[in-house]
């Protein structure tokens, strides 16, 4: 799954006409993939504020704040749908278990 977002991000850059020097591409993946899932949209931004890169020293004129949003929702449109329907439903049988050991 990271290499799919990453491989997005790197599209997304690219069709924006913006360089990444540092594979920011990379480290915003895997924070995508690690975490996304149980953060609130806020929590996860201050999270993408917290990544060391020089992507934006070298892309000059980008706020950076409202590129992570637009990034953020981007990545969302496109993959936090198969991330939480990917998350395991327990069986009937397990469903029986529990409620007979409660």
């Amino acid at each position: 799954m990271i290499f799919s977002i990453q491989r997005d991000l790197e599209d997304y850059f690219h069709r924006c006409g913006l360089g990444d020097p540092d594979q920011y591409s990379v480290a915003l993946a895997r924070l995508y993939d690690q975490q996304r899932g149980h953060k609130t949209s806020d929590a996860f931004l201050s999270s993408m504020g917290r990544i060391r890169t020089a992507f934006f020293r070298a892309n000059q004129g980008i706020r950076r704040t409202a590129l992570e949003r637009k990034i953020l929702d981007h990545l969302d449109g496109k993959f936090k749908k198969k991330v939480s329907c990917s998350s395991r439903r327990p069986s009937p049988k397990e469903l029986r278990h529990q409620l007979v050991v409660s």
